[in-house]
Order: structure tokens, then sequence, then C-alpha cells
């Protein structure tokens, strides 16, 4: 692979010596006198001492397509076909001109910024602070469900409310009695995180033993869900089928 050098003292080629001879007799270049800038062109390639004959050649066949649009300037202008307007012989080498100088611009401006960029000292990476912000970073639901889906945990609670009516007498829970206030999700949101302070890991199932309804089952199901949306606790399952645990997320924001 031939590497790429950008050398802006020297002519890099046969354009980058047009656009010389064009800026140092500032001329047009949307209007070249093709004739002027042949010359200049020629005098200087026959006084240039060039020892690489791959890099002369490239010189002498700039210097035939000058001459070429020199000749096409002296006849009468095709036209185009389809316009029918008169085709100017330099445009498709001012086109080539213009996209260089382009190029060239961005050569520079990347050389100013590697010269800029070789007088910058930085500062060392702090690993310290890089280690605060990984500790920080926010774990993903995925970090937060190990190994356990919404619909795994939409089952247990399901298997829950399935226990509460086999236990449930259905003799004495037909007698009208006195209800019981609303739970509130706030206070068993604190009841599982006091569960979780004590407790280093609980079971699933273990939360709701102490549910004495169909509501308080729900309201304690909610209030699981609301603590996995603020990652204040991580639910993993080792293995498919097996227990459901809940641990304390070290890490919450």
């Amino acid at each position: 692979m031939s590497i790429l050098q950008i050398k802006l003292e020297e002519f890099e080629g046969p354009l980058d010596l047009l656009l010389k001879l064009i800026d140092k007799n500032k001329i047009d270049i949307y209007d070249i006198p093709i004739s002027k800038l042949t010359d200049d062109y020629l005098y200087y390639i026959k006084n240039k001492s060039i020892i690489d004959m791959e890099e002369m050649s490239q010189f002498i066949i700039m210097a035939t397509t000058l001459l070429e649009i020199k000749s096409k300037m002296l006849l009468p202008k095709e036209k185009d076909k389809e316009t029918n307007e008169e085709i100017d012989p330099r445009e498709e080498l001012v086109q080539k001109l213009i996209e260089y100088k382009k190029y060239k611009m961005i050569a520079e401006k990347l050389y100013e910024t590697e010269v800029f960029v070789d007088k910058v000292i930085f500062k060392k990476e702090d690993i310290n602070a890089i280690n605060n912000i990984k500790i920080k970073t926010e774990p993903t639901i995925e970090e937060i469900l190990e190994g356990v889906t919404l619909k795994d945990l939409y089952k247990a609670f399901e298997e829950v409310l399935k226990r509460k009516e086999l236990k449930t007498d259905k003799i004495r829970s037909g007698f009208k009695s006195v209800t019981r206030a609303l739970y509130n999700i706030n206070d068993k949101i604190n009841y599982i995180k006091d569960l979780m302070i004590l407790n280093n890991k609980i079971s699933f199932n273990k939360i709701f033993e102490e549910s004495s309804s169909k509501a308080e089952i729900v309201v304690t199901f909610l209030a699981v869900l609301e603590l996995i949306k603020t990652k204040d606790i991580k639910v993993k399952q080792e293995n498919v089928f097996e227990e459901i645990l809940i641990f304390q997320n070290k890490n919450p924001l």
C-alpha cells in the first residue's frame, strides 16, 4: 500500500503546480488564460530537474492536456447537443483544479492540527475517577433482572394468588366483615426496603407471606415492580424454574 505524503513546500504534482501559477499570476480560476498558463507551465517543467520518470510522466501528460485545450480554444467552440450551449474546453480542467484545491486546504488544516496537538501536553488518565464513574454507572434492566423476565415475575405472582385462594376458608369468607383500609404502595415499598436491610437476600414468595388478602398481595406486587423500576432491588433466578430471589441493589443512583 502506498503511503499518502503531504508536502506543501514543493510542487507535489501538475495540479499543484498549476494552482501555484494561478495564484502567482492572480488568475481567475473560472476564466483561465490558457495560453499564458500553458507557456508558464512548459517553462517550469523544462527548467525543473525531475529524476523520477513516473513523476515526470505526470507533468508531461498535463502539458499535453494544456496544449490540447490551447488548440481547442483557437477553433470554433463545440456545442452541447442537448442544451445547444457552447462547451468550454477549460471546464474539465477547472473542475479538477477546484477539487484539488479543496483537498489541499483540508490537508493544510490537518497539518496545522497535528502541529498544535504535538505542542499540547495531555493529563494522564485518573484511574480513581474512572473507577468511581464505573461504580456510579446506572445498571441496566437486564442487570437488575438477572435470568428473570417480567413474564416470570407475573407467573410467580399468579402462584402466590393461587396459594392464597387455597388457604382461604370458603365458608367464613362468605360472611360480611369489616373492610380494612386500602393498602398503600408507599407503605409496602418501605416494608420491602426494611426487609432487605435485615436480609441479604429474600425469596419472592417470602415477601407475600404476611399479606392477608388479594388486595394486599396486588399492592405488594406493585411495590416490587416499583422498586425494580427505581433500581432499588435486584431480582435473580439462577436457573429456569428455580426460586426467584430478591437482593438489595448496592449501587442505585
